[in-house]
């Protein structure tokens, strides 16, 4: 037995009640590795099988983790050495094979993927890339306190109870699976791309535009400077950073780590010529789609084909498998033209998934000013600026940084989709729905988005690495990691020296969170309350007159809180329920001088209180 594999803790918190622990049931489906510690369903050892279900009510066992020494029997499951997914469905019986994902049948399910180390970091997702029938959320937790850990992307991962009614009502009816006149699912478009619009629309528009100015399909790496660390978005790659040599047909250095410079240009004739080569792949003159030309530092010039009907197909800019002509500038030195079965793993299919990326978020033909949305959406570009004016001017890679830098602020629904493009046939309405409402995955090109607002979750059982500019100090070791059912709740602990805080939720118009203190005392102002500490209520009797403290009129350190860019508002010791109709991240803070404006500001401050914040 190996004594360096540390096991993952899982909790399934159950905080839906329309079905029964009976009616639960949990699938392992995936790859189990012997690391010679076993690997836990409640009591059961789970077993090399590659689909293996499980009862809620039988995971029920004893935790030995301080959080839970109040109540020690929990469903749980223990993993260190696990590659795959996990489906927790609910009805009369356990699924028992990955439902297919254009006909799932009315079972709702959620996917959880996942990928659990002994000895390294392990991550998970929570996907609706397939579609949507049941509200789920996760959380790395703390062993002792249950509070989200700080993690290298967004940690809770919350999606709102009803998540499910908002997409039905963003995405065409088609795409809804009903059962007894009740919506049980709604497909996204890459399941069932025939229920949503294809991209004529866009193409025909793009055929003009990029006559004269091509898409920009181009790498890029991003600023680092006056960027937040922990945005982790800074002085990063938006682009190809190598992968293994094919054993299939590929351009000479396809599969180095390389920068491209390319143009996407649309037309009713990508063949005028009738040039033999495209016409021997199926591309006969007359042909509409799109050309992707330029070069790679390594590779050197080169082009890519895509008929129109490829791009609309089920496996095209929807499924994000279509087959393209790849033909090099150099036949002598690059290799022969060729034609792909589906986007492969190097640099064509980066550059093909880059483009097809840009246009399921709204890119193509966007007119959207940058500055201008940035200031309407309160998103804070920290100095940076962008080849083009407008969203479509500027390039793929600079595009991903943008969505990333937005989704580390909360933002991201104020910059793809709707907010970029009113024509709802020039974007991916599925992916659009379910990203104005949470991190999880919408899209396969939801990866695109790099730091913060990476759908993946990681978390660290050895070695975590140091969090970004804090050198002495590394990211934490797992507590355990929380699968909520329904609702989810999360424990925050909110410094009294720290200014706005980030609880990673993000609220939608009509979302319910509710925020309640549970526990601890601090201070704004040591001479204040003859020294003593006070709850979130604050200092009893101080209500602050000046401008320079986020809320006028409550106590001074009193627990507030703001969505967005929306007024503050109290919360005290609540419980307290945020303002209707707002939109953002949740963050919190004490009612304090945050500028020093007026004294010590933060830097006399001490103490801490934790809130448990609940989306309902």
């Amino acid at each position: 037995m190996s004594t360096s594999v540390v096991t993952t803790t899982f909790i399934i918190t159950n905080n839906q009640t329309t079905y029964t622990p009976e009616q639960i049931w949990v699938s392992f489906a995936g790859r189990l590795t012997d690391t010679g510690t076993p690997q836990t369903a409640g009591e059961t050892q789970l077993t090399s099988a590659s689909w293996q279900s499980f009862q809620l009510s039988s995971l029920s066992a004893e935790v030995a983790l301080p959080y839970f020494s109040g109540d020690s029997m929990q469903y749980t499951f223990a993993l260190n050495g696990f590659n795959g997914r996990i489906y927790i469905n609910y009805g009369p019986a356990a699924l028992t094979a990955a439902p297919n994902p254009g006909s799932p049948g009315v079972s709702p399910y959620i996917v959880f993927e996942t990928t659990v180390l002994g000895s390294n970091a392990s991550n998970m997702d929570l996907s609706y890339v397939d579609g949507i029938s049941a509200t789920a959320d996760t959380m790395i937790r703390d062993a002792t306190s249950g509070a989200a850990l700080l993690a290298t992307s967004v940690n809770p991962v919350a999606t709102p109870v009803n998540i499910m009614a908002n997409v039905a009502s963003m995405t065409p009816a088609a795409a809804a699976i009903s059962s007894n006149d009740t919506t049980v699912r709604v497909m996204s478009a890459a399941a069932a791309p025939g229920a949503y619009h294809n991209w004529a629309d866009l193409m025909t528009a793009l055929q003009s535009s990029t006559a004269t100015a091509p898409l920009n399909i181009c790498s890029y790496t991003s600023p680092s400077a006056n960027i937040p660390v922990s945005y982790g978005v800074g002085g990063d790659l938006y682009g190809y950073s190598g992968a293994p040599e094919l054993t299939t047909q590929q351009l000479a250095g396809f599969d180095k780590k390389q920068d491209y410079t390319m143009g996407a240009t649309f037309s009713a004739d990508i063949n005028p010529d009738s040039d033999a080569t495209l016409t021997g792949f199926g591309i006969p003159q007359g042909t509409p789609g799109v050309i992707i030309s330029g070069s790679a530092t390594v590779s050197g010039a080169f082009n890519i084909y895509i008929t129109q009907d490829n791009m609309n197909a089920g496996t095209g800019i929807y499924g994000n498998n279509p087959s393209y002509v790849v033909t090099p500038s150099n036949s002598q030195t690059q290799g022969a033209a060729y034609l792909t079965n589906g986007v492969t793993n190097d640099l064509s299919g980066r550059i093909v998934g880059d483009l097809m990326a840009g246009m399921v978020f709204g890119w193509a033909a966007s007119s959207v000013n940058i500055v201008v949305n940035a200031t309407s959406t309160g998103t804070n570009l920290y100095g940076v600026t962008f080849s083009a004016e407008t969203i479509s001017g500027i390039s793929t890679g600079e595009l991903f940084f943008l969505l990333s830098l937005a989704a580390a602020q909360g933002m991201l629904p104020g910059w793809i989709g709707k907010a970029l493009d009113s024509n709802s046939n020039h974007y991916d309405q599925y992916l659009y729905a379910i990203s104005s409402y949470t991190y999880a995955y919408s899209s396969g090109f939801t990866d695109r988005l790099q730091g913060y607002g990476n759908p993946d979750t990681y978390w660290y059982t050895t070695n975590p690495p140091v969090i970004p500019g804090q050198p002495t100090q590394n990211y934490p070791f797992v507590g355990f990691v929380n699968l909520f059912l329904g609702a989810l709740t999360q424990v925050f602990t909110v410094s009294a020296t720290q200014p706005w805080q980030n609880t990673g939720i993000q609220a939608a118009a009509n979302s319910k969170i509710t925020i309640a203190y549970q526990s601890g005392n601090w201070t704004a102002d040591p001479e204040t309350n003859n020294g003593s500490l006070y709850d979130a209520n604050g200092c009893p009797n101080l209500p602050v007159t000046q401008s320079g403290y986020p809320l006028i009129g409550a106590n001074m350190g009193a627990l507030v809180a703001r969505i967005g860019n929306n007024p503050v508002f109290l919360v005290g010791d609540g419980p307290v329920s945020i303002p209707a109709g707002q939109s953002g991240p949740l963050q919190l803070c004490i009612n304090d001088d945050l500028n020093g404006l007026y004294g010590a500001g933060l830097t006399d401050n001490c103490g801490s209180v934790t809130v448990n914040v609940t989306v309902a």
